[in-house]
Protein backbone atom coordinates (compact mmCIF):
# COMPACT_ATOMS: atom_id res chain seq x y z
CA UNK A 1 0.00 0.00 0.00
CA UNK A 2 1.51 3.34 -1.05
CA UNK A 3 1.95 6.11 1.51
CA UNK A 4 -0.26 9.15 1.19
CA UNK A 5 1.13 12.65 1.06
CA UNK A 6 1.21 14.13 4.55
CA UNK A 7 -0.79 17.34 4.97
CA UNK A 8 1.03 20.66 5.14
CA UNK A 9 0.55 21.02 8.91
CA UNK A 10 2.72 17.93 9.46
CA UNK A 11 5.67 20.11 8.49
CA UNK A 12 4.77 23.36 10.24
CA UNK A 13 7.89 23.15 12.37
CA UNK A 14 10.13 23.15 9.30
CA UNK A 15 11.59 26.61 8.74
CA UNK A 16 11.52 27.64 5.10
CA UNK A 17 11.70 30.84 3.12
CA UNK A 18 10.66 31.79 -0.39
CA UNK A 19 13.43 33.49 -2.38
CA UNK A 20 12.00 35.86 -4.98
CA UNK A 21 15.24 35.89 -6.99
CA UNK A 22 15.44 32.12 -7.51
CA UNK A 23 11.65 31.57 -7.29
CA UNK A 24 12.31 28.64 -4.98
CA UNK A 25 11.72 27.53 -1.43
CA UNK A 26 14.83 27.27 0.74
CA UNK A 27 14.65 24.96 3.77
CA UNK A 28 16.65 25.06 7.00
CA UNK A 29 18.85 21.99 6.63
CA UNK A 30 19.07 21.32 10.35
CA UNK A 31 15.25 21.20 10.52
CA UNK A 32 15.10 18.66 7.70
CA UNK A 33 17.74 16.60 9.50
CA UNK A 34 15.70 16.77 12.72
CA UNK A 35 12.53 15.73 10.89
CA UNK A 36 14.00 12.73 9.09
CA UNK A 37 16.72 11.49 11.44
CA UNK A 38 14.86 12.12 14.71
CA UNK A 39 18.30 12.83 16.21
CA UNK A 40 18.37 14.22 19.74
CA UNK A 41 20.90 16.81 18.55
CA UNK A 42 20.18 17.52 14.87
CA UNK A 43 22.81 20.29 14.72
CA UNK A 44 25.52 17.83 15.70
CA UNK A 45 24.09 15.21 13.33
CA UNK A 46 24.35 17.71 10.46
CA UNK A 47 27.86 18.72 11.53
CA UNK A 48 28.89 15.04 11.52
CA UNK A 49 27.40 14.60 8.04
CA UNK A 50 29.48 17.50 6.72
CA UNK A 51 32.61 16.24 8.45
CA UNK A 52 32.23 12.76 6.93
CA UNK A 53 31.72 14.29 3.49
CA UNK A 54 35.34 14.50 2.33
CA UNK A 55 34.31 16.05 -0.99
CA UNK A 56 32.77 19.07 0.75
CA UNK A 57 29.71 18.88 -1.48
CA UNK A 58 27.18 19.01 1.37
CA UNK A 59 28.50 22.36 2.56
CA UNK A 60 28.87 23.70 -0.97
CA UNK A 61 25.21 23.15 -1.85
CA UNK A 62 23.96 25.31 1.06
CA UNK A 63 23.09 29.00 1.06
CA UNK A 64 22.48 31.12 4.16
CA UNK A 65 19.24 32.98 4.85
CA UNK A 66 18.06 34.86 7.96
CA UNK A 67 15.87 32.66 10.13
CA UNK A 68 14.63 32.90 13.70
CA UNK A 69 16.09 30.41 16.18
CA UNK A 70 13.69 28.42 18.32
CA UNK A 71 16.16 28.47 21.21
CA UNK A 72 16.24 32.22 21.83
CA UNK A 73 13.86 33.68 19.20
CA UNK A 74 16.71 35.66 17.63
CA UNK A 75 17.49 35.79 13.92
CA UNK A 76 20.63 34.16 12.52
CA UNK A 77 22.05 33.36 9.12
CA UNK A 78 21.01 29.72 8.68
CA UNK A 79 22.27 27.05 6.29
CA UNK A 80 19.49 26.30 3.80
CA UNK A 81 19.04 24.20 0.69
CA UNK A 82 16.47 24.32 -2.10
CA UNK A 83 14.37 21.36 -3.20
CA UNK A 84 16.97 19.85 -5.52
CA UNK A 85 19.75 20.14 -2.96
CA UNK A 86 17.61 18.85 -0.11
CA UNK A 87 17.03 15.72 -2.17
CA UNK A 88 20.80 15.25 -2.40
CA UNK A 89 21.09 15.62 1.37
CA UNK A 90 18.31 13.07 1.86
CA UNK A 91 20.50 10.45 0.21
CA UNK A 92 22.75 10.58 3.27
CA UNK A 93 19.91 10.19 5.80
CA UNK A 94 18.34 6.71 5.88
CA UNK A 95 14.75 7.30 6.98
CA UNK A 96 11.29 5.80 6.34
CA UNK A 97 9.99 9.39 6.29
CA UNK A 98 12.03 10.30 3.22
CA UNK A 99 9.49 9.29 0.56
CA UNK A 100 6.44 11.18 1.88
CA UNK A 101 8.70 14.18 2.51
CA UNK A 102 9.87 14.09 -1.13
CA UNK A 103 6.23 14.15 -2.25
CA UNK A 104 5.52 17.13 -0.02
CA UNK A 105 8.55 18.98 -1.40
CA UNK A 106 7.25 18.57 -4.93
CA UNK A 107 3.85 19.97 -3.95
CA UNK A 108 5.19 22.88 -1.94
CA UNK A 109 7.07 24.65 -4.74
CA UNK A 110 4.16 24.70 -7.16
CA UNK A 111 1.74 25.73 -4.40
CA UNK A 112 3.84 28.76 -3.51
CA UNK A 113 4.12 29.89 -7.12
CA UNK A 114 0.34 29.74 -7.39
CA UNK A 115 -0.03 31.83 -4.21
CA UNK A 116 2.33 34.54 -5.43
CA UNK A 117 0.71 34.71 -8.86
CA UNK A 118 -2.68 35.07 -7.18
CA UNK A 119 -1.47 37.75 -4.72
CA UNK A 120 1.62 39.86 -5.61
CA UNK A 121 1.82 41.08 -2.01
CA UNK A 122 2.98 37.59 -1.07
CA UNK A 123 6.16 38.25 -3.03
CA UNK A 124 6.65 41.40 -0.95
CA UNK A 125 6.25 39.40 2.24
CA UNK A 126 8.99 37.01 1.19
CA UNK A 127 11.28 39.85 0.16
CA UNK A 128 10.99 41.39 3.62
CA UNK A 129 11.55 38.02 5.28
CA UNK A 130 14.77 37.69 3.33
CA UNK A 131 15.84 41.08 4.70
CA UNK A 132 15.33 39.73 8.22
CA UNK A 133 12.13 41.49 9.28
CA UNK A 134 9.81 39.83 11.80
CA UNK A 135 6.20 38.91 11.02
CA UNK A 136 4.70 41.72 13.13
CA UNK A 137 6.60 44.33 11.12
CA UNK A 138 5.84 42.62 7.80
CA UNK A 139 2.12 42.61 8.52
CA UNK A 140 2.26 46.33 9.33
CA UNK A 141 4.30 47.08 6.20
CA UNK A 142 1.96 45.12 3.93
CA UNK A 143 -0.94 47.00 5.52
CA UNK A 144 0.76 50.29 4.70
CA UNK A 145 1.31 49.22 1.09
CA UNK A 146 -2.36 48.26 0.71
CA UNK A 147 -3.58 51.57 2.18
CA UNK A 148 -1.07 53.55 0.12
CA UNK A 149 -2.25 51.90 -3.10
CA UNK A 150 -5.86 52.70 -2.21
CA UNK A 151 -4.92 56.32 -1.51
CA UNK A 152 -3.01 56.85 -4.76
CA UNK A 153 -5.89 55.28 -6.71
CA UNK A 154 -8.26 57.72 -4.98
CA UNK A 155 -6.02 60.67 -5.81
CA UNK A 156 -5.77 59.64 -9.43
CA UNK A 157 -9.53 59.51 -9.72
CA UNK A 158 -9.77 62.97 -8.11
CA UNK A 159 -7.39 64.72 -10.49
CA UNK A 160 -4.12 64.69 -8.51
CA UNK A 161 -1.11 64.64 -10.84
CA UNK A 162 2.66 64.03 -10.91
CA UNK A 163 4.63 65.77 -8.17
CA UNK A 164 1.43 66.63 -6.30
CA UNK A 165 1.43 63.09 -4.87
CA UNK A 166 4.62 63.80 -2.92
CA UNK A 167 3.33 67.15 -1.63
CA UNK A 168 0.10 65.60 -0.37
CA UNK A 169 1.98 62.69 1.20
CA UNK A 170 4.15 65.17 3.07
CA UNK A 171 1.08 67.03 4.35
CA UNK A 172 -0.31 63.80 5.83
CA UNK A 173 3.06 62.94 7.33
CA UNK A 174 3.51 66.32 9.00
CA UNK A 175 0.03 66.17 10.49
CA UNK A 176 0.65 62.67 11.81
CA UNK A 177 4.13 63.23 13.24
CA UNK A 178 4.26 66.68 14.88
CA UNK A 179 5.02 68.71 11.75
CA UNK A 180 7.89 66.34 10.90
CA UNK A 181 8.30 66.13 7.12
CA UNK A 182 9.24 62.91 5.35
CA UNK A 183 12.72 64.29 4.69
CA UNK A 184 13.19 65.40 8.30
CA UNK A 185 11.94 62.03 9.56
CA UNK A 186 14.54 60.25 7.41
CA UNK A 187 17.27 62.53 8.74
CA UNK A 188 16.09 61.91 12.32
CA UNK A 189 16.52 58.17 11.77
CA UNK A 190 19.80 58.59 9.91
CA UNK A 191 18.35 57.10 6.73
CA UNK A 192 20.38 58.23 3.74
CA UNK A 193 18.60 56.31 0.99
CA UNK A 194 15.63 54.05 0.38
CA UNK A 195 12.02 54.19 1.48
CA UNK A 196 11.48 55.71 4.94
CA UNK A 197 8.72 53.20 5.64
CA UNK A 198 11.18 50.31 5.42
CA UNK A 199 12.92 51.87 8.43
CA UNK A 200 9.81 52.70 10.47
CA UNK A 201 8.82 50.82 13.60
CA UNK A 202 5.50 48.92 13.57
CA UNK A 203 3.94 51.76 15.60
CA UNK A 204 5.10 54.42 13.16
CA UNK A 205 3.69 52.34 10.31
CA UNK A 206 0.37 51.96 12.16
CA UNK A 207 -0.13 55.72 12.47
CA UNK A 208 1.06 56.26 8.88
CA UNK A 209 -1.70 53.89 7.81
CA UNK A 210 -4.21 55.76 9.98
CA UNK A 211 -3.24 59.11 8.44
CA UNK A 212 -3.67 57.85 4.89
CA UNK A 213 -6.88 55.95 5.66
CA UNK A 214 -8.30 59.08 7.29
CA UNK A 215 -7.31 61.11 4.21
CA UNK A 216 -9.17 58.67 1.97
CA UNK A 217 -12.25 58.98 4.15
CA UNK A 218 -12.03 62.79 4.18
CA UNK A 219 -11.58 63.03 0.40
CA UNK A 220 -14.64 60.86 -0.15
CA UNK A 221 -16.72 62.70 2.46
CA UNK A 222 -15.99 66.10 0.88
CA UNK A 223 -15.79 64.76 -2.69
CA UNK A 224 -12.44 66.54 -3.06
CA UNK A 225 -11.47 67.51 -6.63
CA UNK A 226 -8.04 68.57 -7.83
CA UNK A 227 -4.92 69.43 -5.87
CA UNK A 228 -6.18 72.21 -3.56
CA UNK A 229 -9.20 70.34 -2.26
CA UNK A 230 -7.22 67.14 -1.79
CA UNK A 231 -4.55 69.10 0.07
CA UNK A 232 -7.21 70.15 2.58
CA UNK A 233 -8.28 66.51 2.91
CA UNK A 234 -4.65 65.43 3.39
CA UNK A 235 -4.14 67.98 6.14
CA UNK A 236 -7.33 66.86 7.89
CA UNK A 237 -6.37 63.20 7.56
CA UNK A 238 -2.92 63.83 8.99
CA UNK A 239 -4.33 65.93 11.80
CA UNK A 240 -6.75 63.13 12.75
CA UNK A 241 -3.89 60.64 12.91
CA UNK A 242 -1.80 63.10 14.91
CA UNK A 243 -4.52 63.47 17.52
CA UNK A 244 -4.77 59.70 17.80
CA UNK A 245 -0.98 59.37 18.10
CA UNK A 246 -0.79 61.90 20.92
CA UNK A 247 -3.64 60.14 22.71
CA UNK A 248 -1.78 56.85 22.42
CA UNK A 249 1.45 58.38 23.70
CA UNK A 250 -0.32 59.91 26.69
CA UNK A 251 -2.04 56.62 27.55
CA UNK A 252 1.00 54.38 27.00
CA UNK A 253 3.66 56.73 28.32
CA UNK A 254 5.99 56.10 25.39
CA UNK A 255 6.66 58.01 22.15
CA UNK A 256 5.66 56.73 18.73
CA UNK A 257 8.29 58.67 16.76
CA UNK A 258 11.60 56.83 16.90
CA UNK A 259 15.10 57.91 15.94
CA UNK A 260 16.05 54.31 15.21
CA UNK A 261 15.95 52.51 11.89
CA UNK A 262 14.00 49.28 12.32
CA UNK A 263 15.94 47.75 9.41
CA UNK A 264 19.27 48.44 11.12
CA UNK A 265 17.92 47.00 14.36
CA UNK A 266 16.97 43.79 12.53
CA UNK A 267 20.44 43.59 10.98
CA UNK A 268 21.94 43.71 14.47
CA UNK A 269 19.67 40.90 15.60
CA UNK A 270 20.73 38.81 12.62
CA UNK A 271 24.36 39.36 13.60
CA UNK A 272 23.61 38.26 17.17
CA UNK A 273 24.12 41.77 18.56
CA UNK A 274 21.92 43.71 20.98
CA UNK A 275 20.05 46.36 18.94
CA UNK A 276 19.68 48.54 22.04
CA UNK A 277 23.42 48.75 22.76
CA UNK A 278 23.83 51.95 20.78
CA UNK A 279 22.01 54.03 18.16
CA UNK A 280 22.12 52.42 14.70
CA UNK A 281 24.00 55.41 13.28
Amino acid sequence: MSKQLQPLDEYQGLRRIWDENTQRWWFAVVDVVALLSEATDPSRYWADMKRRDKSGQLLAICEKFPMRSRKNNRTYQTECADQERILRILQSIPSPKAEPFKQWLAKTGSRRLDEIQADPLEAERERYRLLGYDEEWINARIGSITTRNELTDEWQQRGVQGGEYGILTNEIHKGTFDNLSVKAHKEYKGVKKGNLRDHMTPLELAFTILGEASTIDEARATDAKGFDENKKAARKGGKNAGVARKSFEEASGRPVISNKSYLEMRKKLEAGEDPEDEPPF
